[in-house]
């Protein structure tokens, strides 16, 4: 036995040396539960004090794929089909549907004109309207020009959103 562990043992228990062996495991047991105690404890301080590093850190990664992956993942973000309203203001042949979309876009509206094909005739609509209020506000704007406007039910093109606006200062 160790000398050190010895003398721990008579300091602790008070016994008389040498001690029987079943006084030896009842005072080597509390030693041993010190000696745990005090390496959690050391290691348990240590590891409150690190620091953290994961945000002092900045990476960069970089994917190298395939060409015809990434034309495939392109292709599956496209957006779902969305309904909403539009303005048909026009409605013949494709020849005077063509003329009454220049006399349209000569007027200088903020809306897209779509020309869409009704067997026998084409249509020309106007807008991409998200829902009824903003249809009937520029139904209201272009009354002047086109009183028997007529709203329709289509697959409209997604809302573009604009990024944020600069700020100045």
């Amino acid at each position: 036995m160790r000398p050190w562990l010895q003398v721990a043992m008579l300091i602790v228990h008070k016994t008389t040396y040498p001690p029987s062996k079943s006084e030896r495991y009842f005072c080597v047991m509390p030693i041993r539960h010190f000696l745990f105690l005090s390496l959690f404890w050391a290691t348990a301080f240590h590891a409150h004090s690190q620091h953290d590093s994961l945000s002092l850190n900045v990476g960069k990664v970089e994917f190298v794929v395939d060409s015809s992956i990434v034309k495939l993942e392109k292709g599956a973000r496209k957006f779902k089909e969305t309904k909403g309203y539009r303005l048909q203001i026009f409605l013949g042949p494709l020849e005077t549907v063509k003329a009454e979309r220049n006399k349209y876009l000569a007027l200088g509206l903020p809306y897209s004109a779509y020309i869409k094909q009704i067997v026998p005739e084409h249509a020309l609509q106007i807008g991409d309207f998200s829902n009824r209020l903003e249809m009937e506000k520029c139904r209201n704007e272009i009354e002047a020009y086109y009183p028997d406007a007529l709203p329709v039910i289509e697959v409209i093109e997604p809302p573009k959103f604009n990024k944020r606006p600069k700020q100045t200062q």
